[in-house]
């Protein structure tokens, strides 16, 4: 099978599509879209961008029936080449979605190609008509003019594509292995800089992994004028999406740049190798729930930040700096109270990635990380680490391409932890339960001289009173243990306010109604800041940095 793709007016941000496909006489053919994507467990329904699809035989016009959302079905009676032609409305600028304007031609496979039931396995290839001065970035092999081949439907919705004039394009080599770097958009930073700090933390990775069994590595950034962060993994390439470009040029962005590009490399063989057995193979035509987001996405968040400490890019402040960033989102909410990990991971598909009801759950990448960190110290206690236990993880599950279930997990961490009883409450408190981390991940920190300090915010609305505020007033958050939770909502406007000693006086607007509401002031501290600082290196901090 083959797909050609091409717009007629960039501008539009329509691209068309011709799938040309040889049937057998009397061949039944469904096309089913994906309805979500590696990488992201919730549903997109892509089918919903598909316009004015057709089916053609000779030139002729046949019939074509949709039966779901995002399945067409159409009768091959006579032998030959079909004509698949649609378009598709590329309008999704992040690291998962495809965008075409007048300057590139931005491609994630999984949102606009079809699994023809019964042939996935079978060869497709992929021509590009864009104009001839374009560069190509992708690790789809190379057969011909703007053509490329992949071996099977899940190989090609597992590369994307970026086709511009602009893109810059650069390498790097490490273990054998041949890394390109493609940026498409402004740089305002020194590329070979940020090559060497590219080449740090992969040649650490490697290193802690022993392997990398693959040839070449892409990363494919987009450099945006706006901002905006977003990082998808694939099996020999990552998609970077980060803005704004300019701001690049200082610290803070560009250690996030750095930051997602170390986390997506470690998914190359956490979540790309070693993967859930629900994952094994995707079937993205449904929701594959599992319960190890943990693992998928906690372990990557932790290791890949850990790696550039490791790697030298990070000072033990700056890391510091990234985990008091992460104990403060934990403690924003309350959703640890009343959600595990485990449940947080298959409630994806439920309610995805937005903020959704309020202290409902929690994030599988930022409590993970924490829940990560304190398996580590545990481990380093126990003469190992957890990389050691990833390692493990690659052994049988990555490398085989067998997929695990959280059983197995934690049955590596135990056996790692020379079968210390605490290992199963650990995993029942914190993984399946929804226990206050916070005592263990003091102590843990602790044991490598780290002490986490907390101070009220300076914010009186947030530390005595439990409410978030925007610039304009608008209430975003109440702390549930507050009387403000029990005067105020979610949307209220603070318009004015008097503090004393005894009482916060609010005037608000409340559905276009000004209202009075009056809070007494308690010794109790709601939102606080957390920050970790290093109490001098000792023998256990050593292991765990080096």
């Amino acid at each position: 099978m083959k797909y050609t793709l091409f717009s007629q007016n960039p501008a539009a941000q329509l691209l068309n599509i011709t799938l040309e496909l040889e049937c057998r006489e009397n061949e039944a053919v469904s096309m089913q879209l994906p309805a979500w994507r590696p990488g992201r467990y919730e549903m997109a329904n892509y089918a919903q961008f598909i316009k004015k699809l057709a089916v053609f035989f000779d030139s002729e016009k046949i019939q074509v029936q949709k039966v779901t959302k995002d399945n067409w079905i159409f009768q091959a009676k006579s032998a030959g080449i079909y004509s698949v032609q649609y378009s598709y409305y590329a309008r999704q600028m992040d690291a998962g979605g495809s965008w075409l304007d007048p300057s590139q031609m931005y491609i994630n496979f999984i949102n606009l190609t079809f699994a023809i039931k019964g042939r996935e396995e079978e060869e497709v290839t992929v021509r590009l008509q864009v104009p001839e001065d374009y560069k190509v970035a992708t690790a789809l092999p190379h057969i011909g003019h703007r053509t490329f081949l992949a071996r099977d439907f899940q190989h090609l919705v597992d590369t994307p594509l970026i086709a511009s004039r602009d893109i810059v394009h650069e390498t790097y080599l490490t273990h054998g292995v041949t890394f390109h770097v493609w940026l498409q958009g402004e740089i305002h930073f020194d590329l070979h800089v940020l090559l060497d700090h590219f080449l740090a933390f992969t040649q650490r990775q490697i290193e802690a992994f022993g392997e990398f069994p693959a040839d070449e590595y892409h990363f494919l950034i987009h450099l945006l004028p706006y901002k905006h962060y977003h990082g998808v993994e694939h099996r020999h390439s990552t998609v970077i999406t980060i803005g704004p470009a300019a701001q690049l040029s200082e610290k803070d962005l560009y250690d996030e740049l750095i930051g997602v590009c170390s986390h997506e490399l470690y998914h190359f063989w956490n979540v790309c190798r070693i993967r859930p057995q629900v994952l094994l193979p995707y079937d993205f035509s449904k929701e594959a729930y599992m319960d190890a987001g943990l693992i998928a996405e906690g372990i990557t968040t932790y290791m890949g930040d850990l790696f550039l400490l490791k790697s030298g890019y990070f000072s033990l402040s700056d890391y510091l700096k990234e985990l008091s960033k992460m104990v403060n989102r934990e403690f924003e909410t309350s959703g640890w109270q009343n959600q595990s990990i485990a449940a947080s991971s298959l409630d994806l598909w439920l309610d995805g990635y937005k903020a959704g009801v309020p202290d409902k759950k929690v994030s599988i990448y930022n409590r993970g990380a924490l829940i990560a960190l304190c398996m580590d110290l545990i481990l380093i206690d126990k003469g190992s680490t957890l990389q050691e236990v990833m390692n493990a993880m690659w052994r049988d599950f990555g490398k085989p391409e067998k997929g695990y279930e959280m059983t197995d997990f934690e049955r590596k961490v135990f056996e790692s932890a020379k079968g210390d009883p605490y290992i199963p409450e650990f995993f029942r408190k914190f993984v399946y339960g929804c226990e206050d981390i916070l005592p263990v991940l003091t102590s843990q920190l602790k044991s490598v001289g780290i002490f986490i300090e907390s101070s009220p915010r300076e914010n009186p609305f947030e530390g005595l009173f439990g409410i978030v505020h925007d610039l304009k007033g608008e209430i975003k958050k109440i702390h549930p243990e507050s009387e403000a939770y029990q005067k105020l909502m979610l949307g209220d406007k603070i318009v004015s306010y008097s503090l004393t000693e005894q009482h916060l006086q609010t005037e608000i607007i409340r559905l276009e109604k000004p209202m009075s509401i009056q809070l007494k002031r308690t010794p109790v501290i709601y939102y606080k800041n957390f920050q970790l600082n290093d109490l001098g290196s000792n023998p256990k901090q050593k292991v765990w940095v080096s």
